[in-house]
């Protein structure tokens, strides 16, 4: 996509008051090939463009528009709108009104980009009016008293003689009804108000979310099918790789491949592994690692063996489409392959005899960090629980990807966490544990310990993909962990100050803020 620049040129030059040929002898060029470069048939740069730039006294950038790339783009994407589509727009003419008008293009950007918010708010609403039978009793309920109040009031106006106690009885009808219909109002606009019913059944993921937190992300019955399936699995304390190979071959006629898909396999680079259901295979490149197979091991068999207990937790209400249970139905087949490699009992009592080690317990059950993780936030039994734990994960830039939360830490239901959170700082100490502690906006203090890492890559042309975990408790849990041990837990001014997200937070004068950020740059 090629900037305008020649249009740019031709526009600058019209708003200095020169000719072409004034133009083009001062930049010492004809004014035949400044007529090809302001046609746009004659790519300009180097040091034309910056003697061009000098005569018309203007910035090199706003001849080359690379501030005006991103907006190109935008003004395209609105045109091929299907609000805009009948009128025919197209890149040439995304690149006329920058040219010409630029500020006229930003302001359609904006426009656009406002239209877009407002129409996604508004598909929202729509679901959840149709979707909860709440909404519906309040607006029947409003409804009806709006038509008692109208009632009565003709009868007043068109019956003059109704005598006294009848007329005060009319006028009592009207009172009462309109309390009512206020009332209503009122609970209508306080349920549009609440952030998390706003939200809630919008999104499948957002479904699973709340059927997790619901369930305190402790679900006994697959702790219970757990034990059950590992005890078939070995008759000992170990369970090793080739126990769950030799369990998918003889209980389920699965093999294991483990130098790539087969030949017939659709191609696709990014996949570690798979599952061909056709030639009953369970495949894995070469090279991935040991904690992703077995884990994707365990996994498959136990949603091959547990199905009917996997479905009857998905047939919950609150899962409202096929979408959101087929997604509870993959996470909680994760939960059930978790507690089979790391059980209940044998798996708290070693991440409380090692102080909650992270490392010390991957490398113990030869798990991956983030299985680590997972596990340690699901020890929530009655009577038996460990730490209580919140989770975090998020990509390199700061997006929330998987959250469980923590009672008394307020993070954000979906986009970016506060970037004071060790969670960020962990890219910058790639494979290794950071930790430190955090006060809220409240004064609430915490630890938090947070690890980053890459996925293996397939081939030397894909770009790795990094995310980083981190777990967070009160503060009183800390000196239960080995991280606390190198951290100054009495000492509160050396706490992060943290909140959940820019948005969110309360601390207005914070270095790091983004939202209010022009005002923040300012002041430099």
């Amino acid at each position: 996509m090629r900037a305008p620049i020649g249009l740019r040129i031709r526009n600058q030059r019209q708003i200095k008051g020169l000719t072409q040929a004034g133009l083009a002898k001062q930049s010492g060029i004809s004014a035949s090939y400044l007529n090809l470069i302001e046609s746009n048939r004659r790519d300009v740069g180097g040091t034309l463009l910056h003697k061009l730039a000098e005569v018309l006294e203007v910035e090199l950038s706003d001849l080359t528009g690379e501030a005006e790339q991103r907006l190109l783009s935008e003004l395209h994407e609105a045109f091929a709108d299907p609000v805009l589509e009948s009128l025919h727009l197209g890149m040439d003419d995304a690149h006329q009104l920058v040219a010409r008008q630029p500020q006229l293009g930003r302001a359609l950007h904006q426009l656009y980009r406002a239209f877009l918010d407002m129409r996604a708010r508004a598909y929202a609403y729509s679901h959840r009016l149709q979707s909860d039978p709440l909404f519906s009793s309040l607006l029947h309920q409003m409804l009806t008293n709006i038509t008692a109040v109208r009632s009565a009031a003709e009868i007043l106006r068109d019956v003059p003689d109704i005598e006294t106690p009848e007329r005060s009885r009319f006028h009592q009808t009207i009172t009462v009804q309109a309390e009512a219909l206020s009332a209503a109002a009122r609970s209508l606009i306080a349920e549009f108000d609440l952030e998390s019913e706003r939200h809630r059944r919008l999104t499948p993921s957002r479904e699973v979310d709340d059927l997790l937190i619901g369930q305190d992300n402790y679900f006994p019955l697959l702790e219970d099918a757990a034990r059950k399936l590992r005890s078939q699995l070995t008759g000992g304390p170990h369970l090793e790789t080739h126990h769950l190979t030799d369990a998918l071959e003889n209980q389920l006629g699965v093999s294991v491949k483990y130098d790539g898909p087969p030949q017939n396999e659709p191609a696709n680079q990014s996949r570690d592994f798979g599952f061909s259901a056709e030639q009953g295979l369970l495949w894995f490149r070469s090279g991935v690692p040991m904690a992703t197979q077995r884990f994707q091991l365990a996994r498959h068999f136990a949603i091959a063996r547990e199905s009917e207990l996997l479905q009857s937790l998905v047939n919950d209400e609150s899962l409202t489409s096929d979408q959101a249970r087929s997604l509870a139905y993959k996470a909680l087949g994760s939960y059930l392959a978790g507690a089979i490699l790391f059980p209940y009992d044998e798996f708290l009592a070693a991440a409380i005899e090692s102080r909650y080690d992270l490392d010390f317990l991957a490398q113990k059950y030869v798990a991956s960090f983030e299985q680590v993780a997972h596990r340690l936030v699901t020890l929530r039994a009655p009577g038996a629980s460990g730490i209580p734990f919140g989770f975090v994960r998020s990509d390199a830039a700061g997006f929330l990807s998987k959250q469980f939360p923590l009672p008394g830490l307020l993070m954000p239901s979906a986009g970016h966490a506060c970037p004071l959170w060790i969670l960020s700082a962990a890219f910058r100490q790639m494979n290794s544990i950071v930790s430190q502690t955090a006060q809220s906006t409240d004064g609430a203090r915490f630890l938090f310990v947070a690890k980053a890492s890459a996925k293996r890559i397939s081939a030397y042309t894909e770009m790795p993909v990094y995310s980083s975990v981190m777990l967070a408790c009160n503060i009183i849990h800390a000196d239960k962990t080995v991280y606390g041990t190198a951290l100054n837990l009495t000492d509160s001014s050396l706490d992060a100050k943290v909140g959940p997200t820019c948005r969110l937070c309360v601390r207005t004068d914070c270095a790091h803020r983004q939202e209010g950020v022009a005002q923040n740059l300012a002041s430099i």
